[in-house]
């Protein structure tokens, strides 16, 4: 339901003014940020009315009023600001992730490393869910006579490398024959199929070329078994000690959190859309429920992969972290995307 305009904006300055002090607001501070004329008594009533429908609260009776959980998702659905981030502040963050951009879990660490240090809250960042996910190509490396570098890319916009030993020498000729044969056998063929029977299947069916290979295909198996799980990294819990906006059992709660990644990867996927907020209680889960929650969806190859978020108070500026995680999502996602391409 949205709110009559006048009922609307001064909800929105109390969002703000809190946000910026972390004062209660009253109506005598209100008055001084309304963009029109009306009287203390008819704030007051106003504010009132609003505490009654379940978007302020006030925390002791001589005090002013602070936004309540419903009051935080009326702010981000219906009266946000967004922050267009300076061209500085792009380049700034482009220079660091850029030095990072020789391998897509380098990106992303450094993209979550850069994220908390900017909002100066916890932040996180997924490799992209596994579901779906194929063999996009494979490409052999020879590093010595008889030793080579097997590099898989995932549909998703992985690559794994592993060194793998074998018994002939090696040469440029034989090494583009291995690479053909098993881009042939194995592109778009989905990971969680490469099981053992698969591997053998493939060495039976391929013929005298694997006699030559033999430990590339285990090898590959071994990428795919990585490959199947979503990593998760994050940064700043130190952080929210900082903050002084929760209590210890609700510390607890955020550590425990952040010690399960299959909480987090629930969360992080539950919306197949690029940006989302979760206040409070939204997030289904009691451990983070004091906190709000921001959320970036990047994509690899103009497909939604993984995920940055924003772990913060429900006190945090939304405007602003919701920027932060949102460039630098999508700015991850298109070096990304460079890499493999």
């Amino acid at each position: 339901m949205e709110l009559p305009l006048r009922k609307s904006k001064i909800l929105g300055v109390i969002v703000r003014q809190y946000i910026e002090t972390g004062e209660p607001v009253g109506s005598k501070t209100l008055l001084n940020f309304l963009d029109f004329s009306v009287s203390s008594a008819t704030v007051r009533n106003e504010m009132a009315s609003l505490s009654e429908m379940g978007y302020l609260v006030q925390p002791h009776t001589s005090a002013g009023r602070i936004p309540t959980q419903s009051g935080y998702r009326y702010y981000l659905d219906h009266l946000i600001e967004p922050v267009e981030l300076s061209s500085r502040e792009k380049r700034a963050i482009d220079d660091v992730l850029i030095s990072s951009a020789d391998d897509p879990e380098h990106i992303l660490n450094k993209g979550a490393e850069i994220l908390s240090q900017l909002t100066g809250y916890v932040a996180l960042s997924t490799t992209p869910p596994t579901d779906d996910t194929a063999i996009e190509k494979i490409k052999i490396v020879q590093i010595g006579r008889h030793t080579s570098m097997m590099v898989m890319v995932t549909s998703k916009g992985m690559v794994k490398n592993r060194l793998f030993r074998c018994d002939c020498n090696l040469n440029d000729e034989l090494i583009k024959i291995f690479e053909l044969n098993l881009n042939e056998m194995l592109s778009g063929v989905q990971i969680d199929r490469i099981t053992p029977a698969f591997i053998q299947t493939v060495a039976v069916s391929s013929g005298d070329i694997m006699i030559f290979m033999p430990k590339v295909l285990v090898t590959i198996m071994e990428a795919c078994k990585e490959s199947s799980v979503v990593n998760i990294i994050s940064y700043g819990l130190s952080n929210l000690l900082q903050t002084g906006e929760f209590e210890m059992a609700q510390l607890k709660g955020i550590y425990r959190f952040l010690q399960n990644k299959e909480t987090q990867e629930k969360l992080l996927f539950r919306r197949n859309k690029r940006i989302s907020t979760y206040v409070g209680a939204e997030s289904q889960n009691e451990d983070i429920s004091a906190t709000s929650i921001a959320i970036s969806r990047y994509a690899v190859g103009g497909t939604l992969a993984g995920a940055f978020a924003v772990i913060a108070p429900m006190r945090m500026n939304y405007s602003l972290t919701v920027a932060y995680t949102d460039y630098i999502s999508q700015m991850c996602g298109k070096l990304i995307t460079e890499l493999i391409e």
